[in-house]
C-alpha cells in the first residue's frame, strides 16, 4: 500500500467500525466469482436464526435453497445479493463472529486482482492493525 493511503487509513477501533463498509466495497468491485467465495467465507459461521435476522432472510433463503446441511452460493445467487445486504451480514458478524473477517482478509489476500482494490486495500490494513492489537 502506498505511503499516503496508508497514513491516512484509519486503524484501531475507528477503522475496526469500518470494516462491514470495506467488506461491502470489496463485494461491490470484485468479479462475480470471488463474490460467490466472499458470500460463502461470510455466511459459514451463520446460524438459521443469524441468517433470518439479516438483510431480510435473503441469506437464510439462499441456505434453504441450497439445503440446510450444504453450504453452496451459486454465481446467480451471487448476482442477486447487494452490497448493502453484505454491508448487513458483515456488520451483524462483526458483533456476533468478529473472527470471521480473518478468514475473509485470506480470502482477499490470496486474489491480487480484488487485492489491489481500493476497499481491499483499507480492508486489510484495517484488519492486519486491528489482528497486531490483540
Amino acid at each position: 500500500m502506498n505511503q499516503a493511503l496508508q497514513s491516512s487509513a484509519p486503524s484501531g477501533e475507528g477503522g475496526a467500525a469500518l470494516v462491514p463498509l470495506y467488506v461491502a466495497g470489496v463485494f461491490r468491485e470484485a468479479p462475480a466469482a470471488f463474490r460467490v467465495q466472499l458470500i460463502e467465507c461470510l455466511m459459514r459461521p451463520m446460524g438459521a436464526l443469524g441468517l433470518v435476522a439479516v438483510a431480510n432472510g435473503v441469506f437464510a433463503a439462499l441456505r434453504q435453497r441450497h439445503g440446510w446441511d450444504r453450504l453452496q452460493v451459486t454465481l446467480d445467487d451471487a448476482a442477486r445479493i447487494s452490497a448493502d445486504q453484505v454491508l448487513e451480514l458483515s456488520s451483524y458478524l462483526q458483533q456476533t463472529a468478529p473472527d470471521v473477517f480473518g478468514q475473509v482478509a485470506e480470502l482477499v489476500s490470496r486474489q491480487p486482482a480484488v487485492a489491489s482494490g481500493l476497499s481491499a486495500m483499507l480492508l486489510l490494513h484495517v484488519l492486519h492493525s486491528t489482528l497486531r492489537r490483540r
